[in-house]
């Protein structure tokens, strides 16, 4: 066994030494159109004419207008839309929060991303909870520490708040919820319906987590009738972003449709239930035909049928809707990552089939031993297959050097989206031992297949990197140094561990990760948080 790894180790060295200009260095994917469109147009948004009510949703950088809802097989294998029930309704179940206001600012984005997840903690474990929108918010675009920047503010296209009125979208969401800033109870840091913000109100670094966010499942780039609806049933609510303009709202039926997709802005809401004979009559227009969705707002119960409204099967623009589903606080103790402004960029060789790696080093902050319960990335193909395997005491520039401490795991992952992976033989870690969790990915069709985190103008400035952290192959054996190619950018991996008690005398077994008496090089720090 011994003897095989040795050979291993070696064999990796001698790929990892080929010449820089021999290496496919592999291309970025270019920004979504929208978001492009965003950034050059001469106003970014406005607020709502009527009522003084903002918006808030802005288009995301990654570009995953290729995913259909069709694609899905986790949702569209149940058939056609004859399938389900004619209509149904998320009130009567409980399986909802609240309706709640997001008041003067731009901060529909932070009410519909924890619309979802208190939905699907309701639907999935009964259990009754309200998240801090305003914690949320706030540490998009204010720094929690040196290792936890926040996304670059621009002049408020919502409103006059520098903070609140910046607006965002459901991976912003998905980037400062994975990496535990969050999810912080509403109790403990209330949301103000007052302009200007209080600030002595401001939330704070210190503030209790009480949830961690575990999977975003992203429904595709449309709005498929089956998909959505397995969703809703069998989830809770979904987040989505809509194209809003009061001039195609009928207050007297609480209905909505816009079949050119113009209005003032981007606006993030909830869908939660549906009606196939709501009448095309109680719209402004004629959509042609019956069938409306039914949607949560975020603009208080004052507002529409008690907080909800209508939106017919025929609306023009129905973007990114996403699940979020989340797990207790205590699922795990540490988080490793290279990553806290999450999936800003994709990377690839021009194949559909990528490798990519993050080097961590065991905190002295936990002492003693540590489990490597889990793993989490992004995926952006619908039924990506991985293969994860974990190395410890590798030499610089290669992660799959040193001893393999696990045998890889293999999976496939149905929908596209941010996931947290457990592993099936968790292996163990000393107090300072350094070890690389590695990524074989395929997202069939998309070849882009690694998530990066980058800084980019405008967006994510201060996000860093440093060389010996991230690493990508085009094969497994070739790999190059995330920093020294792009400066700045790692790949989007976390690692996921708790304490534990030593483990049995390791007989020559491979899933122990380092002998403790063994010194190791250095490796540039690494955000843990506990």
């Amino acid at each position: 066994m011994m003897i095989r790894f040795i050979a291993l180790s070696l064999v990796a060295s001698l790929f990892s030494a080929v010449p820089s200009w021999a290496v496919d260095k592999g291309t970025v994917a270019p920004p979504s159109q929208e978001y492009v469109q965003w950034i050059e147009a001469a106003e970014l948004a406005c607020i709502t004419e009527s009522k003084d009510r903002p918006l808030g949703d802005v288009p995301p950088r990654i570009d995953l207008s290729h995913l259909k809802g069709d694609q899905l097989s986790l949702f569209a294998a149940k058939g056609s839309l004859s399938s389900f029930p004619v209509s149904y309704d998320l009130r009567p179940t409980t399986y909802l929060s609240p309706v709640r206001n997001q008041g003067h600012f731009g901060t529909c984005w932070a009410f519909g991303s924890f619309g979802s997840l208190e939905s699907t903690f309701k639907r999935r474990d009964g259990i009754s909870s309200d998240f801090s929108e305003a914690h949320l918010a706030y540490f998009a675009y204010v720094d929690l520490g040196p290792d936890m920047p926040a996304f670059t503010p621009q002049e408020p296209p919502f409103g006059n708040d520098p903070i609140f009125d910046q607006g965002g979208n459901v991976w912003k969401a998905t980037a400062i919820l994975s990496r535990w800033t969050g999810a912080v109870k509403e109790s403990d840091r209330p949301y103000q319906s007052v302009s200007p913000w209080p600030q002595e109100l401001f939330p704070l670094s210190s503030d209790r987590v009480s949830s961690h966010l575990e999977q975003v499942l992203f429904l595709g780039s449309d709005f498929h009738g089956p998909s959505m609806k397995s969703a809703v049933m069998d989830y809770g609510a979904v987040a989505f972003s809509m194209v809003w303009s009061n001039d195609f709202y009928n207050v007297s039926t609480d209905s909505y449709y816009n079949p050119t997709g113009d209005g003032a802005g981007g606006h993030a809401v909830l869908l939660v239930g549906w009606d196939d004979h709501y009448p095309r009559g109680n719209f402004n227009l004629d959509p042609g035909s019956d069938g409306a969705w039914l949607v949560k707002n975020s603009w208080g119960e004052g507002w529409g049928d008690k907080g909800f409204f209508w939106i017919s099967y025929k609306e023009a623009v129905f973007r990114r809707p996403a699940l979020f589903i989340g797990a207790s606080s205590d699922n795990f103790e540490y988080i490793y990552q290279h990553d806290p402004l999450g999936w800003v960029d994709s990377y690839g060789f021009n194949s559909d089939t990528a490798w990519f790696a993050n080097v961590f080093q065991v905190s002295g902050d936990a002492g003693g031993w540590q489990s490597l319960e889990a793993i989490s990335l992004y995926t952006g193909g619908a039924n990506s297959s991985y293969t994860i395997e974990v190395w410890s005491d590798g030499t610089p520039e290669n992660p799959r050097s040193g001893r393999r401490i696990m045998t890889p795991q293999e999976g496939t992952i149905p929908v596209p989206g941010y996931h947290t992976v457990r592993l099936k033989e968790p292996p163990y870690l000393y107090d300072g031992s350094r070890f690389s969790v590695v990524v074989k990915l395929t997202t069939p069709g998309y070849l882009f297949p690694v998530s990066i985190e980058s800084p980019e103008e405008g967006y994510s400035d201060k996000a860093k990197a440093a060389n010996g952290q991230s690493y990508v192959s085009s094969d497994g054996a070739i790999w190059l140094d995330m920093n020294a190619t792009r400066p700045g950018t790692n790949v989007c991996i976390k690692a996921f561990t708790s304490k534990t008690d030593p483990p049995p005398s390791s007989g020559g077994g491979c899933n122990i990760g380092v002998n403790p008496g063994i010194l190791l090089l250095a490796l540039p720090m690494v955000t843990l948080i506990r």
